[in-house]
């Protein structure tokens, strides 16, 4: 699962990234009592720096889905994605670049949610692999 991401540093130098590891860290979901005038889905997720030890970096994405007013089911999960740099990157590397380095959990946020939901619902719900605002 190796994925080569490149961050300009400045225009002569680059840091190189590669994409080894994402895993489930953490999920809880829970099927509610259906409330029809649930019409809202709300998602918020959240990005940070998990460990950063040398070379090695592991960014966590937080997701939250959950109706308003309460709905159907609701659902929380944490992603880690495991980065190997070319180099040694600072913290501040990481945290300017950190969205852009989230993408591939995104994706796998997205594919999580709609498995999950078909569970819950049988009818999966694709959303977007993005930030949420």
């Amino acid at each position: 699962m190796a994925k080569k991401i490149e961050m300009a540093k400045n225009s002569e130098e680059y840091i190189k990234a590669s994409l080894v590891n994402i895993e489930l860290y953490k999920i809880n979901g829970e099927q509610l009592k259906h409330d029809s005038t649930a019409k809202k889905i709300k998602r918020v997720n959240f990005v940070d720096i998990y460990e950063l030890k040398g070379k090695n970096v592991k960014i966590k994405l937080s997701e939250k889905l959950f109706f308003i007013p309460e709905g159907r089911f609701k659902l929380d999960f944490e992603v880690i994605g495991t980065f190997e740099f070319n180099r040694e990157v600072k913290e501040e590397n990481i945290k300017e670049q950190l969205d852009f380095l989230a993408l591939p959990l995104f994706s796998y946020s997205s594919f999580l949610i709609a498995f999950m939901v078909e569970r819950f619902t049988n009818i999966p719900l694709i959303l977007p692999p993005e930030k949420a605002d």
